[in-house]
């Protein structure tokens, strides 16, 4: 039920021309049901994972050749970015303990610029308000993915619904033997991230495996759109699910205030982009996308969704992961600690 109700939520937004119609209808299409119908939609946590395995390896197939080649010029980019992520933290940490008057460890959590499969593991693990956490961050991506496809659009020009269209009227042949031997890639990465379960381990692994065979020449074939767009269905109706767990009351207090982060740290990256495209000889778009404090998967989804330079958005997110693996472990016991002291 909950994946039929992001599928039509999904095809109405694209018949409707509407932007990123599979992500952002099937999100919205779930969390009105989740809100206004005693049902409470519901995806296995297998699923999300089978859709990042495949939202990897489509953000892997942006790294040919000639990207790895011009990829040292996104090094004063990744540097903009960690320093633009420590100040969408700190600037979000604040709003989160005076305005939301959370405890430190639930404001530090819910401030992280993404990571939120990472963010929610350790949340649990230090005792945070779990529930405030997920829904700040919930809300952050849901005006990010609603603002990125707007901004984007007025700041590039791209036609929306040109990029809707073209996702299946320029889908390229299916070739049995090329891509067959992704789907093997594919399942392999599965297995593995089942293996090694480090954080985002279902996303990252099928990145690294997918880029190394596209900047080899290895393979050249990219994802076929239906597949796509049903990763994009999973993703964007996980996080309308998530909405089941809250009531109104929650969404207008914590909600509300997340979303008045996420409009300022939009704005922020936007900003940021606009000052550092021409130092880098890059355009805005990518830049916005990479700089967005997100999640991974579904600001990798607008890049991919709009053909706007998934590799270096992807680049931009997967090290914004690793800092946030690094760092968050050691600040929340930090700030456990000096909860103790208090």
């Amino acid at each position: 039920m909950t994946l039929a109700t992001g599928a039509a939520g999904g095809a109405l937004f694209f018949f409707l021309n509407l932007p990123l119609p599979w992500v952002l209808g099937a999100m919205c299409a779930n969390a009105l049901l989740a809100q206004a119908t005693p049902f409470v939609p519901r995806l296995p946590p297998a699923w999300r994972g089978y859709a990042m395995i495949a939202i990897g390896t489509m953000l892997g197939t942006g790294f040919t050749h000639d990207v790895v080649v011009r990829a040292q010029s996104w090094i004063p980019s990744l540097v903009a970015m960690v320093l633009l992520s420590l100040v969408f933290y700190l600037g979000a940490y604040w709003v989160f303990r005076r305005v939301g008057r959370m405890d430190r460890t639930t404001a530090l959590f819910a401030a992280m610029p993404g990571g939120l499969s990472v963010v929610t593991m350790l949340a649990e693990e230090y005792r945070t308000e779990v529930g405030r956490v997920v829904l700040c961050h919930t809300a952050r991506i849901v005006v990010l993915l609603v603002m990125a496809p707007v901004l984007i659009q007025l700041i590039s020009g791209i036609d929306l619904a040109d990029a809707n269209r073209a996702s299946f009227a320029e889908a390229e042949p299916l070739d049995p033997l090329r891509h067959g031997a992704m789907a093997l890639v594919a399942v392999a990465c599965w297995w593995l991230g089942q293996r090694f379960r480090f954080p985002s381990a279902q996303l990252l692994i099928p990145l690294f495996a997918s880029a190394a065979l596209h900047m080899t020449g290895v393979l050249t074939v990219h994802v076929p759109p239906l597949l796509s767009a049903a990763a994009q269905i999973v993703i964007g109706g996980s996080v309308g699910a998530r909405f089941a767990g809250y009531t109104l009351r929650q969404i207008a207090r914590d909600g509300s205030i997340a979303a008045g982060v996420g409009i300022v740290l939009a704005l922020g990256s936007l900003a940021g982009a606009w000052a550092l495209a021409p130092l880098i000889g890059a355009p805005v778009a990518p830049l916005f996308l990479a700089y967005l404090p997100g999640g991974a998967p579904e600001l990798g989804v607008v890049a991919l969704a709009l053909a706007i330079d998934p590799a270096l958005v992807a680049a931009h997110h997967v090290l914004r992961v690793f800092l946030i693996v690094a760092v968050l472990p050691y600040a929340a016991a930090r700030s456990r600690r000096r909860l103790r002291r208090d």
